[in-house]
């Protein structure tokens, strides 16, 4: 089984530098937290100057091993050319394909001799994946390698797939907020109107008192908009923005039910404030025809 290098130096017989399985792991693991974290840049192996040190300190601190950006750059190149050279072969593929890939071995396997021959005739370079080259790191790789390969519309990886739908499920929330955001943006107005109207009488007491020094209308801005991310904070994680199941039942009971239309009624409710303040806002006349045309009776 051949072990992947990264050479360090061009001279020959020295200076080759060998990545493990546990540098890849530590490498791809604060690559992905860096992307999700906005330090990935628009082109191929282009990251801010902080993700590298980030993957730097990281391998000397688990592993106590010392590289430079030029090797993990090096790595990347590696990296990219297993993409290049699986993806287009492993796209289609499932559990029931002539040829997967096997997680578990880090390699190709192929159940169908005859169709592997075909797709070697058609690319030489996947034969070293079946039997000699062992990538252990490929989903790491697919993440980070996919965004950069993606384009035109629909262009989307399995990866991106269940990130789209969290985000989707999480954009929901933003009604239930409507009228805290205008109760906050009425506090920095307020706040801007404060600051005008004692604009004069700071100005003269700051000649009395020598240099003081005054704030800004961006400064007292920036101040307001703490105060308003850390009210939003705490709203997110108090208790009267969650659904019990009393504040449910409570709402049902005004309308005639039978038990199944009750208990999907509950089911539908629990956990998501946003059905459940349309549904208590609605007039009682209402509130049955747009239970049962969202349970399906």
């Amino acid at each position: 089984m051949a072990s992947e290098a990264t050479s360090q130096s061009k001279g020959k017989g020295k200076g080759y530098f060998t990545w493990t399985p546990e540098m890849d792991r530590v490498m791809g693991t604060c690559f992905i937290d860096q992307m999700n974290q906005g330090n990935k840049l628009d082109g191929k192996c282009a990251w801010k100057t902080a993700a590298y040190t980030v993957v730097m300190n990281a391998l000397f601190d688990k592993l106590n091993i010392s590289v430079t950006k030029a090797n993990i750059l090096s790595r990347f190149k590696t990296w990219e050319k297993h993409y290049d050279i699986l993806y287009p072969l492993l796209q289609s593929c499932n559990s029931g394909s002539a040829i997967i890939w096997d997680y578990s071995r880090g390699r190709i396997d192929v159940r169908d001799e005859d169709v592997w021959n075909v797709r070697v005739s058609e690319n030489p370079k996947i034969l070293p994946y079946r039997k000699k080259i062992v990538v252990e790191n490929w989903e790491d790789i697919c993440t980070l390698f996919s965004q950069d390969r993606a384009n035109g519309e629909g262009a989307q990886t399995v990866f991106e797939a269940n990130v789209e739908t969290e985000v989707e499920e999480s954009a929901n929330v933003e009604e239930s907020f409507e009228t805290d955001s205008r109760s906050l943006e009425d506090e920095v107005m307020n706040a801007l109107l404060a600051r005008q109207r004692s604009k004069s009488k700071a100005s003269s007491s700051t000649n009395d008192r020598g240099t003081k020094r005054k704030l800004t209308s961006s400064q007292v801005l920036y101040k307001v908009l703490g105060r308003m991310a850390d009210s939003l904070d705490k709203y997110l994680n108090s208790e009267c923005s969650k659904v019990t199941t009393k504040m449910v039942e409570d709402e049902l009971s005004k309308i005639e039910l039978d038990r199944f239309q009750l208990l999907k009624g509950i089911d539908l409710h629990m956990n998501d404030r946003t059905k459940y303040d349309t549904f208590s806002g609605l007039g009682d006349d209402l509130k049955k025809d747009w239970l049962l045309m969202h349970i399906g009776n």
